[in-house]
This record gives structure tokens, sequence and C-alpha cells, in this order.
């Protein structure tokens, strides 16, 4: 069973390395009996400093160590909902993009069978049918090919505007309602950031 581990004080801190800094002597060879006491002495006081230290280290770095430990654990069991549906987002993606790729082998090995049997009929009436040759698309393809009867079917990238949210979008990319402003300046309503301007026109009278 663990004993409570009582956290020490800055100056008791303080005083252990001063402690510290008394037990460090100059080490010299040995020469005489008396060398070899001192040495043997002070190994064993800065032994006994080095354990008793230890204990102060635990003291402090333990509840640092436990409060980092659990705070990493409750972010990791917060990222977790998140990470498995990110995964299971990922194996869905693949198995769709596996469909898909199957999709176009199939309607390619298809129309290379229909092909296949057009030249078949064809050499059989004596027919001869040029051979088709795949030819560069000008714009650059950036989806998937599919090849037809009528020709070469090309998906293209084509991104369009959907809002979803009309309060985020920047003030820059907004149109002021003229009409509405229009209806507030006749009845002499004041808009901020608008100048009521009188501009008369000519009207025809019978």
């Amino acid at each position: 069973m663990e004993t409570d581990i009582i956290e020490p004080t800055r100056d008791e801190v303080q005083q252990a390395l001063a402690l510290r800094d008394q037990l460090i002597i100059e080490v010299r060879p040995i020469k005489t009996d008396e060398d070899r006491l001192a040495l043997t002495t002070a190994r064993q006081n800065a032994k006994d400093w080095l354990d008793r230290f230890a204990l102060v280290e635990k003291a402090i770095c333990d509840p640092v160590y436990k409060a980092w430990k659990n705070a990493k654990d409750r972010f990791k069991e917060g990222r977790a909902p998140a990470e498995r549906f990110l995964e299971a987002l990922d194996v869905e993606l693949r198995a769709d993009r596996v469909k898909q790729q199957e999709a176009i082998r199939k309607a390619q090995q298809h129309e290379d069978e229909l092909a296949a049997k057009r030249r078949e009929r064809a050499e059989a009436s004596g027919r001869v049918l040029p051979i088709p040759v795949a030819v560069a698309p000008i714009v650059q393809d950036t989806g998937k090919r599919m090849q037809t009867e009528a020709g070469a079917v090309v998906w293209v990238d084509n991104f369009v505007p959907r809002i979803v949210n009309e309060s985020l979008i920047p003030r820059d990319f907004l149109m002021p309602d003229m009409e509405k402003i229009r209806r507030a300046v006749k009845a002499n309503i004041k808009v901020d950031g608008v100048e009521r301007v009188n501009e008369p026109y000519m009207k025809g009278s019978r």
C-alpha cells in the first residue's frame, strides 16, 4: 500500500540544494589512508543525499505526472468518437471507390464485347470497321472516363456554391437589396449608408 507523499515546499528544496553544494568536494588522487577515508565518506554522504532528493523529486513530479496523464486520457477519450467516425467514413468511401471502379470496368468490358461483336459481324459481311484510336481531350481530364458506343464520357469536376449558413457569408460577397432601399427612400425613411438624391425626370402630359 502506497503511503501519502507530502509535497515539499520551495524552501525545503532550496535547503536540499544548499546541502548538496556542501557535500561536493574536490576529487583528488588517493595518496594516503586519510584521502581514502575522506572520499569514501564523501561518497556515502552524496549517496544518502541523492536518495533523499529522489523522494523530494517524487513528491513534486508524481502529482504533476498524474495530472498530465489524466488530462491525456481525457483528451484521448474526447477524440475517440471523431476518430472512429473518420475510420468508418474512410472504410465506406474506400468501398464506394471500389464499386465505382468495378462499375467502370464492367461498362468498359461490356463496350469491348459490343465492339468485338460488331467487328465479327462486319467481317462476316465483308465490311471493314475502322480501329478506334483514343484521342486526348483538349480539357484536362480530372475525373473518370467511360467508353460508350457514342464515344468517351468524361466526368469533370464542376464546383458550384451551395449556401449552408447565410449569416456566415462575408460582406464582400453580399449584394444590397436595391428594391427595398428604393421603397424606403421614396417613403423618406433614412437608411444608413444611403444618400437620398432627387433625380427628376420628364413626364409627358395630354
